[in-house]
């Protein structure tokens, strides 16, 4: 979420102007210019050390919204782009052999899998919390002990039984944490959300990041807070990554041995699509409070990467680069459309050394393709805006299907490794529809992957969306999601699967609240969560931990959020 006092700034672009003789021309000079074939590199332009966030909470009370301008609802999508001004996209030199997904039309068996925490996070109904803009952007990182949740401009942190454990009102604006930062840094004077929390298990570490940008965009940065102990409530190394006058949008974050890695979509002043960027942070610096270093890479022919994200106690084995995901929708008018595996290696002591390619001696920016079938389209009828239907309101939601939802989970079984991830789909061109599609890919790395389970979760009719998956340690399967049609109120449901169930079905969903509110109905408000997560309990390493939004009562900038737990119980 970001904000510029009462101001939509909106990157959803109609489709009836896709074909405007100046955006085109605009677009393909970009093209020229914003795809550079080695990486760009930067160094934190300002750091510091914060003071213990739990100082913070008692001094912050009565400034809690600074930097929040009014009621804000925003888009981070791009128009599509006809292929003749898309750029320069590589042939792919490794294909994966084609692959039917499997369209799942009924329930296989009860989950069996019981919710067991199930609080309200922030939103609505906690005391003194104040809505500021929609959507939530809600994530949340879980430790052993603790869980930090940030709805796009406050964080809070929980126990496991959902006690809010900072002083004061029990939760912190946004850009708090970076106050010790010198005057003037942007992380420091502006809190504008788009936030991502992840906790770093192989370090026993927090990392907070969200984007910070001057009222016109001239100025952008990120932000990065990494935790000096394991305790949330402790100090941080604090960062501020500059872009110029581009700004770093819906960031998401992988936590990998060697870096942190972060994808953006980049938009000059806000406005004007420049490029996917993928970027690695060099995590040793970060984490001992040295000068950082990240090297990126970006490319006009990328939207939305999604950076592999290590869960378990077993590494991946050493060298394997970490891996990104997306898709050509955005620079492909129709159907068939092809996935895309990228194979980032960052070199921090000879940058000029890394390498963004498919991993099997391509060019920068080669990826090994997947290609999909034709009936693989995105929600909408293949228009993924405005679609999923609420209970008594013509008013509908957005999926932002357009892009592969977080995370893209990374786990190493020992006998293969994985990749898991989720997106929405219409499999349905006759009606529009929105169904979730999730993903296992087995030996990534290997040439050519192996697509192990790629299925459709279809029982019905209602719209699914808004997914994130994790693998718990054996390999069971859990999936969080946003649920609506016309007869219902947005629901928050899960889903899952054991892992010797067979392959390709999940389990029956269970509702973890029923909404009991329809949104937008007054102001035709349609942005719905933006991402939501779901994460494996380091503790165990079998308890999956869920948060995503939710409406109490019809109305607009009036969203709840959850935050449950559940596991299976063949893992123990």
């Amino acid at each position: 979420m970001w904000r510029s006092g009462s101001v939509r700034i909106d990157h959803k672009v109609n489709q009836k102007y896709m074909r405007n003789a100046l955006f085109l021309s605009l677009f393909a000079a970009i093209a020229a210019t914003a795809q550079v074939s080695g990486p760009i590199v930067t160094s934190s332009s300002a750091m510091a050390v914060s003071q213990p966030m739990e100082t913070l909470a008692q001094m912050e009370p009565a400034n809690l919204y600074r930097g929040i301008g009014g009621y804000v609802e925003r888009s981070h999508s791009i128009p599509r782009i006809p292929s003749e001004t898309k750029g320069f996209v590589p042939a792919p030199l490794v294909s994966v052999p084609a692959n039917t997904p499997y369209n799942q039309t009924a329930n296989y068996q009860p989950l069996g899998a019981a919710i067991s925490a199930n609080f309200d996070g922030l939103g609505l109904g906690t005391p003194s919390f104040a809505i500021t803009g929609a959507p939530p952007d809600t994530t949340m990182g879980v430790s052993p002990t603790q869980i930090v949740q940030w709805v796009n401009s406050q964080y809070a942190v929980f126990d496991k039984l959902g006690n809010k454990l900072l002083g004061g009102t029990g939760f912190l604006p946004g850009n708090a944490i970076w106050a010790t930062l010198p005057a003037g840094s942007l992380c420091r004077d502006f809190n504008r959300g788009d936030p991502m929390v992840q906790y770093d298990r192989i370090a026993d570490r927090w990392i907070l990041s969200q984007f910070a940008f001057n009222n016109g965009f001239t100025l952008n940065a990120q932000c990065f807070a990494v935790s000096t102990t394991n305790n949330a409530l402790g100090t941080y190394n604090l960062y501020q990554f500059d872009f110029g006058n581009v700004l770093p949008d819906y960031a998401k974050i992988g936590v990998w041995p060697d870096a942190y890695y972060t994808t953006y979509n980049m938009f000059t002043t806000g406005s004007s699509f420049a490029g996917g960027r993928a970027c690695a942070y060099d995590r040793a610096q970060m984490l001992l409070g040295n000068v950082a270093t990240s090297v990126c890479f970006n490319s006009t022919t990328r939207f939305a990467y999604l950076p592999s994200d290590f869960d378990g106690t077993t590494p991946p084995p050493v060298g394997t680069p970490n891996y990104h995901i997306s898709w050509d929708w955005d620079f492909t008018t129709t159907a068939p459309y092809t996935m895309q595996l990228t194979k980032f290696v960052p070199n921090f002591l000879v940058p000029a050394n890394s390498t963004f390619t498919d991993g099997f001696g391509g060019a920068v920016f080669s990826f090994v393709a997947f290609p999909l079938d034709a009936n693989t389209i995105a929600p909408c009828n293949d228009s993924p805006d405005a679609c999923a239907p609420q209970l008594g309101t013509t008013q509908k939601l957005d999926t932002l299907g357009d892009r592969h939802m977080y995370r893209l989970v990374y786990r190493n079984f020992g006998t293969h490794d994985a990749l898991l991830f989720t997106q929405s789909v219409d499999i349905n061109p006759a009606a529009v529809a929105a169904q979730l599609r999730w993903w296992e890919i087995r030996n990534p790395g290997a040439n050519p992957p192996v697509v192990y389970q790629n299925s459709t979760y279809n029982p019905n009719a209602t719209y699914r969306w808004m997914g994130s998956a994790a693998f718990d340690k054996l390999g069971n399967i859990g999936i969080g999601f946003s649920a609506s049609s016309a007869t219902m109120n947005p629901a928050i449901r899960i889903a899952g699967r054991r892992r010797t169930d067979p392959i390709n079905l999940l389990r029956t969903e269970q509702t973890v609240i029923a909404g009991t509110g329809s949104q937008g109905v007054a102001s035709s408000l349609s942005r719905w969560g933006d991402y939501s997560a779901m994460q494996i309990d380091p503790s165990d390493d079998c308890t999956f931990w869920y948060t995503t939004q939710y409406i109490g009562a019809t109305g607009t900038f009036n969203w709840r959020t959850r935050i449950a737990s559940f596991k299976f119980p063949n893992c123990n």
